[in-house]
């Protein structure tokens, strides 16, 4: 069975549609939503489709927190603003049948349609497919018992599905699918296409020379 596992946070315009297409997944499943305190309807429309856990905000502490009562032996977690295709569950457990320890999907931006989004597409589902390195927007799943054995994702401020996709590097083999998963380009959108990319950039390169996660939450609060 696959758990799939979405921490929210004031979701309440993307959850209903996401979770819709969750239950319409063909597969066995459990459907695991994490809130980290929202303040609007985001719980009250969630626990109409899925079991509703509450805890402290953080994406890597809610989604530790859905894991450990998951009933799977596959975890697949998912963004509150994602866009599923009909048959990703099937191609997540015939791949898990495989020699892999988990993997991801390739991403697509699906309201945000310029030259330098599918130019962010590309060299996002580059970077996921030769290099190994995962965001969280891309659908990460992993067996369950390698996602215990490794303690999870690490409970920091920001970076934590970075620093979980170096780690599995180390543990074992990755596979993007060929099913791809829709995201939301709202932070490119909201921030500015160029000045977001630089600054996820930016995150990457000061986490990679040991800025601790807290400051780099701070900086990136405060380009946004």
């Amino acid at each position: 069975m696959v758990s799939v596992i979405i921490p929210v946070m004031n979701e309440e315009k993307t959850i209903e549609k996401l979770l819709k297409e969750v239950q319409s997944l063909k597969g066995e499943k459990e459907i695991i939503v994490v809130d980290g305190g929202s303040t609007d309807r985001t719980v009250e429309i969630a626990s109409k489709y899925a079991t509703v856990l509450r805890g402290e905000k953080g994406r890597g502490k809610q989604m530790n927190k859905g894991a450990k009562v998951a009933k799977g032996d596959i975890l697949w977690f998912v963004h509150a603003d994602a866009a599923l295709s009909n048959n990703t569950l099937m191609e997540i457990e015939k791949t898990m049948q495989g020699n892999y320890i988990g993997g991801g999907l390739p991403l697509y931006f699906y309201d945000h349609y310029t030259f330098f989004m599918k130019f962010v597409t590309i060299t996002s589902n580059w970077r996921a497919k030769y290099l190994g390195l995962y965001y969280g927007d891309q659908g990460i799943f992993i067996k369950a018992s390698i996602f215990h054995a490794m303690g999870g994702y690490p409970e920091i401020e920001i970076m934590e599905d970075w620093e979980l996709g170096r780690r599995l590097k180390k543990v074992g083999k990755m596979k993007m699918l060929s099913t791809p998963i829709g995201t939301s380009a709202r932070r490119f959108k909201r921030g500015g296409q160029v000045k977001t990319l630089l600054l996820m950039h930016k995150m990457k390169i000061l986490y990679t020379f040991g800025v601790a996660p807290s400051k780099l939450c701070k900086i990136y609060r405060e380009a946004r």
